[in-house]
């Protein structure tokens, strides 16, 4: 019996790699590996001081995930906060967005199939992040984007998280539905 040997060959992969940016600011950075297929939009917390080519451990842990799940085309990466911040607290917070932020985030929001929320335990840690989150899903509501396409980033114990948390995991998401949504609402 003879064993059939594989021909060599050289596989290949076109990505484009677009960013919003205005001064520090990065809005949303967006790669597309294929455009017959939908994209997918996760919103973690805060960009890295990296360029245009290179990737931080979350950007990869991202991608590398959204490559795996293989319904998507490509994947946007936004931020609730657009600016670097290397100290975490309520003031560096803050300062770390600038007033159309949120604008942009919500653009992108119209451009995808899914949303995955992927900030951890932020929100419940510092006041201004809490703020910033309850502000994103009361600007989706004024928009009259269905939750639908929202979903929260868990670890095994149902409990939010941010990639780096779970980076040896594979992703378990947990669609919003009404009452995730209320938790969130901004007090008028």
């Amino acid at each position: 019996m003879s064993v059939q040997e594989e021909r060599k060959h050289v596989d290949k992969a076109t990505i484009e790699v677009e960013r919003k940016i205005k001064g520090v600011d990065v809005y949303w950075t967006k790669y597309v590996w294929n455009r017959q297929l939908p994209l997918v939009l996760v919103i973690s917390n805060y960009p890295s001081s990296k360029t245009l080519l290179q990737d931080d451990l979350t950007t990869m842990l991202i991608k590398n995930e959204i490559v795996e799940i293989e319904d998507y085309g490509g994947v946007i990466i936004a931020n609730l906060f657009t600016r670097p911040v290397q100290v975490i607290n309520e003031k560096t917070l803050g300062e770390a967005f600038p007033a159309d932020g949120m604008d942009e985030l919500i653009k992108v929001v119209g451009e995808v199939e899914k949303v995955i929320i992927a900030i951890g335990s932020l929100a419940t840690r510092y006041q201004v992040a809490t703020d910033r989150m309850k502000l994103f899903v009361n600007q989706v509501q004024k928009a009259e984007i269905t939750i639908d396409k929202f979903y929260d980033l868990v670890n095994g114990q149902h409990k939010p998280v941010h990639p780096l948390a779970i980076r040896n995991e594979h992703w378990i998401l947990v669609k919003w539905d009404k009452e995730r949504q209320k938790e969130l609402i901004l007090d008028e």
